[in-house]
């Protein structure tokens, strides 16, 4: 095993002992945390044993599901755990407490100041409305949390797509307050990506929005993407008040500093992308500190010439313009959708990243893959390689 696994599997240890000896402590039974994690109201939760008025216990806090999931993330981001053992370690937490604790362990034990519940260390995650029905939130228990950012990746069925999404996921994971909005260009949404989604404990909504036949059949360059990120608009427009989104392609490459730097912006922020075009750089340009232009390897006559992963934008700033949206023309799609922000030019953009001196996103593309050959059943039927071929393309 591994020096940063042995370490991994040594923190989990000690969160269990931990887990244990607070949930001992605490007097909450397993039957409570089911009860609580199942959204059981106070009015409904009658047959649960708070003990009778005035009772400590009844004012001992419940820890839930979600904040186990939180500690085995926090191992996971630090020791470099799958999330497949990952999710083996939670789920094995919350068996080893329901047959550990038993209900004799009940008592008025008060607790000391520093561990009386407050509202950012006890919570439930309460499903809000939503569009779309595969949705997965996992709420961190932070004091003040930042604000929130809504990530559009558009996707589309291939070879390449499930390794993609893995290597955006796994960044995404160092977060904090992320929405991942996945959405594909499909009639019907993918299983594989969907139960990838659910193995990351991001929050995120899976969505289909597929290209309009008309613009399939269209000769040429055709506008890839223009209805997923449309799709994300309408999804914010929707459900979000305030936050930043971005849309962020799952074939590029992004530095976690970028994340926080979006997260400034007020209007629309502007920052370099590299390996773009044949100029190897997409980005705006400065001059004595100031806004002096944009350097990018296809202008086109564009008033906006910067790549898709190169600016971000306030959610409010979008609600102020209800008809913005992208454009399905080839090519002007970054354009279309900034100039459909006015009032709104060039030189008014917020400029991150260090005043446009860092790269924190590049456009690397993973190399296309052809599809799978078959599979021989009359050799393989009886094999492993059936169920690994139906996670391949």
């Amino acid at each position: 095993m591994k020096p940063s696994m042995k370490m991994g599997v040594i923190a989990l240890i000690g969160i269990c002992v931990v887990f244990y000896q607070y949930h001992l402590s605490t007097g909450v039974t397993f039957d409570q945390v089911t009860a609580f994690n199942a959204d059981t109201s106070a009015e409904d939760a009658g047959d649960l044993p708070i003990g009778e008025e005035g009772d400590n216990y009844g004012k001992s806090p419940r820890f839930s599901e979600d904040m186990i999931r939180y500690a085995v993330y926090r191992v996971q981001i630090a020791n470099g755990l799958s999330p497949e053992v990952s999710s083996m370690l939670v789920q094995e937490l919350i068996n080893q407490l329901s047959k550990n604790v038993s209900a004799t362990t009940r008592n008025n034990f008060k607790l000391p100041p520093q561990l009386q519940p407050s509202a950012a260390t006890v919570h439930k995650t309460v499903p809000t409305p939503r569009e779309s029905s595969p949705s997965h939130s996992v709420e961190a228990s932070e004091e003040t949390p930042e604000e929130p950012l809504y990530i559009i990746t558009p996707t589309y069925r291939r070879p390449e797509q499930i390794p993609e999404l893995t290597r955006m996921a796994h960044t995404l994971m160092l977060v904090k307050n992320a929405h991942w909005l996945v959405i594909e260009d499909a009639t019907v949404a993918t299983k594989q990506v969907t139960k990838l989604l659910e193995r990351t404990g991001l929050k995120f909504d899976h969505l289909i929005a597929p290209m309009p036949e008309k613009y399939k059949l269209k000769k040429g360059a055709k506008p890839r993407g223009v209805s997923n990120r449309n799709r994300g608009l309408q999804w914010i427009r929707a459900n979000a008040t305030r936050g930043v989104f971005y849309f962020a392609d799952d074939d590029n490459t992004y530095d976690i500093e970028l994340f926080d730097e979006i997260r400034k912006t007020k209007t629309v922020s502007m920052f370099p992308v590299g390996l773009c075009t044949k100029f190897g750089l997409s980005s705006p340009i400065l001059k004595n500190g100031k806004f002096a232009g944009f350097y990018d390897g296809w202008v086109a006559g564009r008033k906006f010439p910067v790549d898709m992963a190169g600016f971000a934008v306030n959610v409010r700033f979008l609600h102020l313009r209800p008809n913005a949206s992208m454009p399905f023309r080839a090519g002007y799609e970054e354009d279309g959708f900034l100039k459909s922000l006015a009032p709104f030019e060039p030189r008014d953009a917020q400029l991150l990243a260090d005043n446009c001196t860092k790269v924190l996103a590049w456009h690397t593309q993973t190399k296309k893959n052809e599809p799978s050959a078959p599979l021989d059943m009359k050799l393989y039927g009886a094999t492993n390689l059936v169920r690994l071929k139906q996670q391949i393309v």
